[in-house]
């Protein structure tokens, strides 16, 4: 079987024609230079790797200089196939290469689609708790007003428990960049939340669960670190992270204040790490210190929600995990080192109102329950 193309000697660029004739041990090539007819004979294992296209079909043949053919003719390569079955020429050296640039494509998708699914899974919340740290204290006060009115539409206010929360909250030295609102709302459930800008939601559940003024004082220095600290904010930026970078990626960036306030709910289900709910347990601790209140108060308070039944304090755990540890710590910050406390008639006043109880009733304190 014989093919029309050129020859190439390795030694000059000048393409010969040649008749190309494919026998069992290699290629017999006739070709004429200078009106001066040659042969020369390739054998099968000395030809290289061939480069294939549509038309045109090349093959190399032996060490520096390499010779060559060239045959511009499809039923070429077809007979190569059929007389040389599975020799390594034959493997294209061009379709090894597009295998190879379609390899590389492939990983360099995958690995795209891993940074992407790891900018997805990790890097946005992480981007939305940055964002929260630098969010501007006027625009989270007002984000604050706005879920805190958005959240109380769906519950019931106890307006005397509120006043009276509040009339406590203002005689605390609390130390916090934003002023103080917060409501009690008619609930049996065990439960209060910080929202951010300095607004706080606490159920009547908790409150009733409670017996010393100071427990109350440990519960809200809690909350009132999440908020200080924008632990609420970052919680909850992350939680919808998705549903912001939607918004900022169609455009409607508006639509991020939006997003939060429509999902204000999520607020009272925030779950907080075990080093941010430590932290504000600490701040908390604090508050009392500042305010000369026991210190065990915080203490009692854990302890109390640690050992309720199930049924009741099951919102509040599932929110406010690791109880057991955090009163561990809590025993560990006090130590034996006795703290100076004494008596607040204000706060007093206004727990005997939150409690619905007349002052004249009287009540044990923290101190006196101790010394029992």
């Amino acid at each position: 079987m014989t093919f029309e193309g050129k020859y190439y000697n390795g030694r000059s660029s000048k393409g010969m024609p040649a008749q190309i004739t494919l026998r069992p041990d290699g290629l017999r090539i006739d070709y004429c230079a200078d009106e001066v007819t040659d042969t020369v004979h390739w054998e099968t294992a000395g030809i290289h790797q061939s480069e294939f296209n549509d038309a045109t079909t090349l093959l190399r043949y032996g060490k520096f200089p390499q010779q060559s053919i060239s045959v511009v003719d499809k039923g070429f390569r077809e007979a190569l196939l059929q007389c040389y079955r599975g020799a390594a020429f034959l493997k294209s050296g061009y379709n090894s290469m597009l295998r190879l640039w379609a390899s590389g494509i492939a990983v360099m998708a995958l690995s795209l689609l891993g940074l992407l699914v790891a900018f997805i899974v990790w890097g946005v919340p992480a981007l939305a708790d940055r964002v929260a740290l630098y969010f501007p204290q006027q625009y989270e006060r007002q984000l604050g007003q706005q879920l805190y009115t958005q959240l109380l539409q769906g519950y019931q206010v106890d307006d005397a428990k509120t006043a009276a929360l509040n009339g406590y909250l203002s005689e605390l030295d609390t130390d916090l960049d934003y002023p103080i609102k917060a409501a009690v709302v008619k609930s049996d459930e065990v439960n209060a939340f910080a929202i951010p800008g300095g607004y706080m939601v606490v159920y009547e559940g908790i409150i009733d669960k409670m017996e010393h003024h100071e427990e109350l004082a440990a519960l809200v220095g809690h909350e009132l670190a999440h908020i200080q600290n924008r632990h609420s904010l970052r919680a909850l930026t992350r939680s919808l992270s998705y549903y912001m970078l939607a918004s900022v990626l169609f455009g409607d960036i508006s639509g991020v204040a939006a997003v939060l306030v429509d999902n204000a709910s999520a607020l009272r289900n925030l779950e907080y790490n075990r080093s941010l709910e430590l932290e504000a347990d600490r701040e908390g601790l604090e508050l009392l210190r500042r305010n000369e209140l026991n210190l065990q108060g915080a203490v009692l308070l854990m302890e109390r929600l640690d050992f309720g039944s199930e049924s009741d304090m099951l919102a509040f755990v599932s929110t406010h995990p690791n109880t057991g540890d955090r009163i561990k710590v809590l025993n560990e910050l006090i130590g034996d080192r006795k703290q100076p406390y004494k008596k607040n008639p204000g706060l007093e006043r206004h727990w005997e109102s939150l409690k619905g109880r007349n002052k004249t009733k009287g009540s044990d304190t923290l101190e006196q329950n101790q010394t029992r």
